[in-house]
């Protein structure tokens, strides 16, 4: 079994203040709508995704030995957390505004995760986790390299809560991929793991965005259905180099370097996290301070 890198890496479990007020629009991003469809398919995977991520942790802990990994999982499971909570109650609003055909897909999202942890093993439901968070570290990459033409404008609470999740994302890149090298360390299992869980996300992801789009009259719009390719390809082009990085035997999250902007956001947290509640979407291409 391969020895796994100890991070040495402090995460933070933070509570952020952030408010969705009850106007909210779906179409939270109005220059680009079919991203904001996106973006929603993808919150609304998160209150299922993220509590079987912590479950499974959980179920990991007995199996780790190194007490900095086993406080980092800890952590980890703190973050992951807060993160299902506040997109809960972002997708509650966005439901509420007549959207409520997504409750069959949430159904369908608890039944296929209750189902993965009750006939799979620990170490299938552990290489999810593992390649779950290798596809949340490249998409934190990405998110943040465009930020400025992605939520660019955009309301600012929705542009908020996504940047502070995938910038905990980059934060605790590494406490997975540990977590099931420590107890397993399967590579080939690893590697069916990440495109397991990459595919599974997107499935639900898309058809969440395409629920949306059709009751809105969007997806019968050439322009919208072009708009939405375009933004799919973006983010598969975006996202690929470094999830195909983490598929190379030798891959650890730790050598991916993290984005300056990550590191501002979780240095300007300490001295004033109510700020960073509410980005300012008309100057997000300039460092956090």
């Amino acid at each position: 079994m391969p020895e796994h890198h100890t991070s040495e890496r402090t995460l933070v479990v933070r509570r952020m203040p952030f408010v969705f007020n009850d106007d909210i629009d779906a179409q939270w991003n109005r220059a680009k709508p079919e991203w904001s469809y996106m973006v929603n398919g993808a919150s609304l995977a998160m209150p299922y995704l993220e509590p079987y991520l912590i479950r499974t942790m959980k179920k990991a802990l007995p199996k780790l030995k190194d007490p900095a990994l086993i406080q980092e999982v800890k952590d980890y499971i703190g973050q992951e957390a807060q993160h299902y909570q506040q997109h809960r109650k972002f997708n509650d609003l966005i439901k509420s505004k007549g959207y409520q055909e997504l409750n069959a897909l949430e159904e369908q999202m608890l039944k296929e995760y209750s189902a993965l942890e009750k006939h799979q093993s620990l170490r299938f439901n552990l290489a999810y986790a593992a390649g779950f968070e290798s596809m949340a570290l490249a998409v934190g990459h990405w998110l943040i390299k465009h930020r400025e033409s992605l939520f660019g404008g955009s309301d600012p609470h929705v542009a908020s809560l996504i940047l502070w999740h995938f910038v905990e994302e980059i934060e605790h890149k590494c406490a997975a991929y540990d977590a099931y090298q420590a107890a397993y360390g399967s590579y080939w299992h690893r590697v069916y793991g990440t495109f397991f869980a990459a595919l599974h996300v997107m499935k639900f992801s898309r058809r969440g965005y395409i629920i949306m789009m059709k009751k809105d009259g969007g997806w019968r719009k050439i322009g919208q259905r072009l708009n939405i390719i375009k933004y799919n390809l973006c983010f598969l082009f975006g996202t690929a180099p470094k999830l195909l990085h983490s598929l190379l035997p030798w891959h650890h999250p730790s050598d991916i370097k993290d984005p300056q902007w990550s590191v501002d956001w979780i240095h300007a947290h300490k001295n004033n996290s109510e700020n960073l509640a509410y980005l300012d979407t008309n100057n997000l291409i300039n460092p956090i301070v």
